[in-house]
Order: structure tokens, then sequence, then C-alpha cells
């Protein structure tokens, strides 16, 4: 085609239906690793609000210790930062993995790994999103409270189950993506650690 020639290879390799499931699936773990990055903002403050609390009430006696939801509101937001940020994790290629096996043979295996390790992780992923969906609906249903802040448990339980939606939907279009043959890990999404 003549509009083709112009463009880099890489924008002619990801046209079609898997490189359309591939850009749904990297914009939902973009979305949920943004939601993640607020978590973690937002447990930092919930900690260093719960710190100078406890140091004030040193002070002056009369003052709160606490919020009073510091540990269940923390365990909310790390659970949600975990599960939001870990469809972008595995997409950037930043989850633990064997490189041993997959450098094995000078690579000539590494496909046949991913795609091992892509129906496993799909297998692993897809029931548990399903079943924190079914989770989250019965605790909504029985109107189920957290027992010190008396927060409805479907909402924090609703977050998981987004996240958890959002890994299995990247591990299945992984898995598409490593059985067309294209790349399955896309470094630019990850960011830079200490240890690099």
């Amino acid at each position: 085609m003549a509009g083709e020639r112009h463009l880099a290879p890489e924008a002619v390799a990801e046209r079609g239906a898997v490189a359309a499931l591939q850009r749904a699936a990297d914009f939902a773990s973009l979305v949920a690793a943004w939601l993640a990055g607020l978590c973690v903002v937002g447990l930092t403050l919930l900690v260093l609000i719960d710190t100078a609390m406890a140091l004030i009430s040193r002070y002056v006696p009369s003052f709160p210790t606490g919020t009073g939801i510091g540990w269940e509101y923390s365990a909310y937001l790390m659970g949600a930062a975990f599960l939001l940020g870990s469809g972008m994790t595995l997409r950037a290629g930043l989850q633990l993995r064997v490189e041993l096996l997959l450098s094995m043979g000078k690579g000539r295996y590494a496909r046949m790994f991913e795609i091992f390790a892509a129906i496993l992780g799909t297998a692993v992923t897809l029931p548990l999103a399903i079943w924190l969906a079914q989770f989250t609906h019965r605790t909504w249903s029985y109107g189920e409270v957290s027992q010190d802040s008396f927060t409805p448990l479907w909402i924090p339980q609703l977050v998981l189950t987004i996240g958890a939606a959002v890994l299995a939907f990247q591990m299945v279009a992984r898995l598409v993506t490593a059985i067309s043959g294209n790349a399955v890990n896309k470094p630019s999404l990850g960011a830079a650690s200490a240890i690099e």
C-alpha cells in the first residue's frame, strides 16, 4: 500500500484485531496503574496523618492517637494498589520471570515459554476475576460492613475485582499477542527502578 511506505515497520505491524486487543488491554492497564498510583498517595497520606496524630497525642493527652481507620484503609489501599498496578507491570515486562528458561537454547524456546506462561496466567487470572466479582456481588447483596469503620465491604472488594479483571484482560491479550508472534512486553510502559 502506498500509505504504508511512509510508516515505520512497528506502525505497520501494529494493525489488526490482535493489535487492537492489545491496545485496549494497554489502555485499561494504564488507567488502572494511575489509580494504583493514587492509592499509594492515599496510603502515604494516611500513614503520615496517623503518625502525626500519634506524635501530637504524646504531648496533648486529649488528642486522638490516630484516625481509627488507619490500619483498615491502609490494607484496602495496599491491596488495591497491588492489583490495579499488576496489569501494567505485566505488560511492561517487570513481573518476576525465570529468565534462565527464556534464554535457554539462545532464545529459541522463548516464544514457546511465553505462550505456556500466558496460558497458565490466563487459567489463573480469569477465574480469580470471576470469583472476586461473585464475592463482591454477594457481599453487596448481604450489606456487609467492616467492624471498625462500618465501610460497606463491597467498595474495597469492587476495586480489587477491577484490578483482577484488568490483569486477566492483559493476560488474555498477552496470550493472543504471543500466539500471533508479536512482542509481549512493552518496556516503555514501565517505570525505571533504582536497580536498573
